[in-house]
């Protein structure tokens, strides 16, 4: 008896264990499937650690860096050998006999230290100009992560607003649905004409329209926030919608703008091209200038001729030779005329300068412009939000007193109905307001070049 309440008691714990794993896979399993929220803050993080394009631009900046050494270098002297076997076999000779043409072998290994002494400053100016590029290419990354972070700022806020188009269609599809209902029963009772009846079928299947625009663009706007994070269209990702009610201090036109022309990366950019393109021009120009070079070498050649030599005597000696010595010298190269060449690539640099110049300009002229759209598409939000505020409240109270009328039996549910409506559409205009203003302090940290 004993070993059977044993063997009960096993088998109860068994199944007992046998619950819990299955409890804690299905547990696991759960969370691994969950739909994954993420936050505006969340998406930025994301984007700014998947994005291809800014992953490109910091890639494009390290290897700017590489530039860098790569001129360095050319501080340095360079050190070269070499080893040759050369066999000289004679056909033919007349006249009196040359050692260098007899048939021999010769060996010959050779070591060079040179070091560039003077180069009309081009190692100096390809050294500056391949820092200018480093922190151009750097310059050029902030830019890229500037633009992420607006578009994902954009992208998102405008999911948002589509979700608010989708409960707000959907709210006045319930409203016509009903009326619809409604005016189908007076019709049948003969209190509604036929025409009544068809114009509210009409506004209910253009309201579903709306409903399907709206969704759709739901769809749009997803897809492209999930772009530009590198995640897939099928990802299982909420995106949660976040209460900003911050209002920013207010700012002046000339504050954002010298705020914009001290940050903005794109202003650096032009500026590093600029000075890049003065580097180049004195490089260009420097090849006018000689270029001076000190060499030390150790040579160590070995001649072994086929047949001894041979004197006036008829005495017969070794010809071979090996000879190891080590020379030294400075030596000066000069191109005098290259056909203007350089002069004229000089000359191209320098009407590049002009070019960025102007790039410069038109640059700031954009920026002037869209701080000047940004400030008042945040004048005119933070009116709205002002004024839909007050048109949530009297929504509200409105829809209080439907709600109020209908228990007391004095109302309908069309008209309960419509005053929901009209309190969705309230609270969805004063959302849409406050997206279009954080839409707006988007634009404008943009145009000012503020940092992610």
């Amino acid at each position: 008896m004993d070993d059977q309440f044993a063997d009960g008691d096993k088998v109860r714990l068994l199944n007992i264990r046998t619950f819990a794993l299955l409890w804690v896979l299905m547990l696991v399993n759960s969370q691994a499937f969950a739909t994954e929220t993420m936050t505006l803050a969340q998406c930025l993080e994301t984007g700014l650690k998947n994005n291809p394009a800014f992953k490109a631009s910091r890639f494009n900046a390290k290897a700017a860096g590489e530039d860098i050494k790569t001129a360095r270098a050319d501080f340095l002297p360079s050190l070269s050998s070499g080893y040759s076997i050369n066999n000289i076999s004679s056909i033919a000779s007349r006249g009196p006999a040359d050692s260098d043409y007899l048939d021999q072998d010769i060996g010959s290994f050779n070591i060079r230290l040179s070091q560039i002494l003077f180069a009309g400053s081009r190692i100096v100016n390809t050294y500056q100009k391949a820092k200018f590029s480093e922190e151009m290419a750097q310059a050029q990354a902030d830019l890229k992560a500037l633009e992420l972070v607006y578009h994902i700022e954009t992208g998102f806020y405008g999911l948002m607003k589509a979700r608010q188009d989708v409960m707000i269609a959907t709210e006045a599809v319930n409203r016509l649905t009903e009326s619809v209902k409604s005016a189908e029963a007076f019709f049948e009772k003969e209190l509604v004409p036929e025409v009544d009846l068809l114009q509210t079928r009409v506004d209910l299947a253009d309201a579903k329209v709306q409903l399907g625009i709206a969704k759709n663009n739901v769809h749009r706007e997803r897809i492209a926030l999930l772009s530009l994070m590198d995640l897939q269209a099928e990802a299982d990702v909420e995106f949660a919608e976040e209460s900003q009610n911050e209002v920013l201090p207010p700012l002046s036109f000339d504050e954002a703008y010298k705020a914009a022309v001290k940050n903005r990366p794109d202003i650096r950019v032009l500026n590093f091209q600029l000075e890049i393109a003065k580097k180049e021009a004195a490089i260009a120009l420097g090849k006018y200038l000689p270029v001076v070079r000190a060499d030390i070498s150790y040579q160590d050649q070995d001649r072994d001729y086929d047949a001894p030599g041979s004197s006036t005597f008829g005495n017969s000696y070794d010809r071979d030779q090996r000879n190891r010595y080590w020379s030294a010298g400075i030596y000066a190269t000069w191109d005098i005329f290259d056909g203007g060449r350089s002069w004229y690539e000089k000359r191209k640099h320098n009407t590049d300068e002009q070019k960025i110049l102007a790039l410069v300009e038109d640059a700031e002229n954009t920026i002037s412009t869209g701080i000047k759209k940004a400030l008042y598409s945040l004048s005119e939000a933070r009116e709205r939000m002002a004024g839909s505020a007050k048109a949530v409240s009297a929504a509200k109270a409105y829809y209080a007193g439907e709600e109020h009328r209908l228990k007391a039996g004095i109302s309908t549910i069309p008209a309960l109905l419509d005053a929901q409506v009209r309190l969705v559409r309230a609270m969805g205009n004063q959302t849409r307001a406050v997206l279009d203003y954080q839409t707006a302090a988007s634009e404008l940290k943009l145009m000012t070049g503020g940092k992610p």
